[in-house]
């Protein structure tokens, strides 16, 4: 059997000790890069590091979700139109 008291009490030592770590100030606050995950100053925009890769990429990306935002207002646009049009079409003629 599970004891209980013993797995609360192993909770409360781990959280206290996460808290510890956190509170004492051993580790200043922070971002990390989208791309490579390094950590970088709070005041960072865009949140990317100073390699080139990573700015290249980052770049990249934005302009890729950009795309991808206009395409899919674009086909709900068609898909809501192909719905909508029939109906409109039908209350006119």
């Amino acid at each position: 059997m599970v004891d209980t008291n013993k797995v609360k009490q192993n909770i409360a030592k781990m959280t206290s000790k996460a808290r510890g770590t956190l509170g004492s100030g051993k580790v200043q606050p922070h971002k990390h890069c989208r791309v490579c995950f390094s950590p970088i100053k709070l005041s960072a925009e865009p949140r990317v590091c100073k390699e080139q890769a990573c700015i290249d990429k980052n770049i990249r990306d934005e302009r890729n979700q950009k795309q991808m935002r206009i395409w899919m207002f674009v086909f709900l646009g068609l898909f809501a139109f192909s719905f909508v049009g029939p109906i409109v079409l039908r209350s006119l003629g």
